[in-house]
C-alpha cells in the first residue's frame, strides 16, 4: 500500500527487466479512473495508438510506460512499470505494500481528488446504466478518518518459502501479499491479527491450500467494538476443531486485554467465501458489544456476532445513518428496514416511528437484532428471518402501507421481486442505501418503472483509500 510522490520518472513497479523487454512496453495518458480503481486512458503511439487501457495506480493526468498483462478486442489492462509525467493529485503513500496489495488501492490518490473521483463514479453509473442524468448528485461526504477505521479485519494464510504469512490477496489472484500492519485497519484489531498469527506459526498448524483442499487454517478474522474497546478472535478453519484448541483460547485471552470471544469458525467447502456457517466458543462470548451513535443520531447497544453484518467504519456509518433517517422523514408512522442485519439503522428508525419492521435473511443477524432491541428497552420493533423477496409480500399485506421503506442491500443489490412489492406497496418515500453504484443504478431501474425517482444522490465516503462509495438515495412517486 505504498508509493512515493516524485518529480520526473519514477521507478513505480517491476523495473523493464523483469517486466518484460523493452519493446514490449507501452506509453499511455491516464484521463480518468474507474470503479475498480483502476487509472483509464488511452495508448500512445505504436499499433495500439488510442485503445483504451486500465492501469492500477496511476492519476489522471499521468504519462506512464506499462507492460501488458491481459488484452481484449477493445482494451488492455496494463501493470504500471514507471512514471513519465506525474499528473495533479499524487500523494505520498505510507505503506510498503500497496503496489502489490489489492487492500487499498487508492492510497498514492489525494483525499479530496478520491472524494471528487466517488463522486463521479456514481454519476456515471446512473448516467451509463439507468440513463439518469437529471438527478442531484452531492458531493461526497468526507469520512472523518482516513486510515485506522475499519473495525473488522480478514485476513488470508499463506505459506511462502517456508514461513507462515498472513496480509492480503493480490489484485486479481490469490496470492498473499504479506503484511505485518495495515494503516486502514483499527489499532484493536490487529492486535489480534497479530497475536492469532503468532499462535498458529508457534502451535505449527498446517496451512490451507486452495489447490488440493488440504490444510486446517483458512482465514484469521478480527472483530473491535470501538465504542466498548471489546475485541474478537476468529479462526477460520478447514475443520471442526484445532489441536490444543483450548490452549490457544487461553493463550489469546490472557494476552489482549479486552478480547472477550474467541471462536472457531468452521469452513470445508471449495470456495473463496471466506466464513463458513458453523461456529464454536472456544473461550468467552458468542459476540462482542459496542455503543454505537453519536449526538445527533443517539446512542444504543448493538450485540456481534461472527457472522453478522456490521458497518466497518462506525463514525462515519452513524453519519450514514442519520442522512438515510432523515431522508424518511419519520413522524410516528410504519417504516419497513430490509436488509436489516443486526438492526442497526431499524433500531434507529424505531425511536422515530410508531412500527419497525426489520427483515433480513441471516438468521445470526436476527438472533442479535432481537437481542439488541431488548438491550436497548426498544418495544415498537419487530425483526422476520428470511429472503427479503420471500417474506416482504405477506409483511406489507399484514402490516399495511409504510410511511417509508429504507433498503440497505448486499453488493449484489435487490432482488427484482423485492423491489416491485415495495414500489407495490407504495410507501411515499424509498431510502435506498447502496454499496455498488453499478447495482444501485440497475436497481432504480426498476423503481422508476414501477413509479419512483430518485429525488437526490449522497455519496458517502465509507471506505477511504479505496475506490469503494456508499449511497443514500430518496426516491418518492412521480
Amino acid at each position: 500500500m505504498s508509493k512515493e510522490s516524485s518529480k520526473g520518472r519514477k521507478e513505480a513497479m517491476p523495473s523493464p527487466s523483469k517486466a518484460g523487454s523493452s519493446r514490449s512496453l507501452h506509453r499511455a495518458r491516464i484521463t480518468g479512473l474507474n470503479h475498480r480503481g483502476e487509472g483509464v486512458g488511452r495508448v500512445l503511439g505504436g499499433p495500439d495508438e488510442g485503445m483504451a487501457v486500465f492501469v492500477s495506480g496511476t492519476v489522471p493526468g499521468d504519462v506512464v510506460e506499462f507492460s501488458v498483462i491481459e488484452r481484449k478486442k477493445n482494451y488492455m489492462r496494463g501493470q504500471l512499470v514507471s512514471l513519465l509525467e506525474e499528473g495533479p493529485g499524487r500523494a505520498a503513500e505510507v505503506c510498503p505494500v500497496a503496489h502489490h496489495c489489492g487492500g487499498c488501492s487508492w492510497q498514492h490518490i489525494s483525499y479530496p481528488l478520491q472524494l471528487e473521483w466517488k463522486k463521479r463514479i456514481v454519476v456515471e453509473a446512473l448516467s451509463r446504466i439507468a440513463h439518469i442524468e437529471d438527478c442531484e448528485v452531492r458531493d461526497c461526504l468526507p469520512s472523518p478518518d482516513i486510515t485506522g477505521y475499519r473495525n473488522k479485519v480478514e485476513v488470508p494464510v499463506a505459506v511462502q518459502r517456508g514461513r507462515v504469512v498472513a496480509g492480503f490477496y493480490k489484485p486479481y489472484t490469490h496470492e498473499v501479499v504479506p503484511s505485518e500492519e495495515c494503516q486502514l485497519e483499527h489499532p484493536l484489531a490487529r492486535d489480534v491479527i497479530s497475536r492469532m498469527l503468532d499462535e498458529v506459526r508457534s502451535r505449527k498448524y498446517t496451512i490451507y491450500d486452495e489447490r488440493t483442499g488440504r490444510g486446517l487454517i483458512r482465514h484469521l478474522m478480527a472483530r473491535v467494538a470501538p465504542g466498548t474497546g471489546e475485541r474478537m478472535a476468529v479462526v477460520v478453519a478447514n475443520g471442526y476443531s484445532l489441536p490444543g484448541e483450548a490452549g490457544l483460547a487461553s493463550s489469546l485471552m490472557e494476552g489482549l486485554d479486552g478480547l472477550v470471544s474467541v471462536v472457531l469458525n468452521t469452513n470445508t467447502d471449495r470456495t473463496n467465501i471466506i466464513l463458513g456457517q458453523k461456529n464454536k466458543v472456544l473461550r468467552g462470548r458468542y459476540h462482542i458489544e459496542d455503543l454505537f451513535g453519536d449526538d445527533e443520531l443517539g446512542r444504543l447497544r448493538f450485540r456481534i456476532s461472527p457472522l453478522s453484518f456490521y458497518q466497518v467504519n462506525s463514525p462515519q456509518a452513524a453519519r450514514l445513518y442519520k442522512i438515510a433517517l432523515d431522508a424518511a422523514s419519520l413522524d410516528g408512522g410504519l417504516v419497513f428496514d430490509v436488509y436489516s442485519g443486526i438492526g442497526t439503522i431499524t433500531l434507529f428508525a424505531a425511536q422515530r416511528a410508531a412500527l419497525a419492521i426489520g427483515i433480513e435473511e441471516v438468521g445470526d443477524a436476527v438472533r442479535d437484532a432481537r437481542a439488541n432491541a431488548r438491550l436497548n428497552g426498544i418495544e415498537n420493533v419487530r425483526f422476520y428471518e428470511g429472503k427479503a423477496e420471500r417474506v416482504l409480500g405477506s409483511l406489507l399485506r399484514r402490516f399495511g402501507r409504510p410511511q417509508a421503506v429504507i433498503l440497505d442491500p448486499p453488493r449484489g443489490g435487490a432482488e427484482e421481486e423485492a423491489l416491485v412489492a415495495i414500489a407495490r406497496s407504495r410507501p411515499p418515500a424509498i431510502v435506498y442505501v447502496s454499496c455498488n453504484p453499478s447495482t444501485l443504478a440497475r436497481d432504480l431501474i426498476t423503481l422508476r418503472a414501477e413509479g419512483y425517482r430518485p429525488k437526490w444522490v449522497q455519496p458517502v465516503d465509507m471506505f477511504p483509500m479505496t475506490p469503494h462509495v456508499e449511497c443514500v438515495v430518496l426516491m418518492s412517486r412521480l
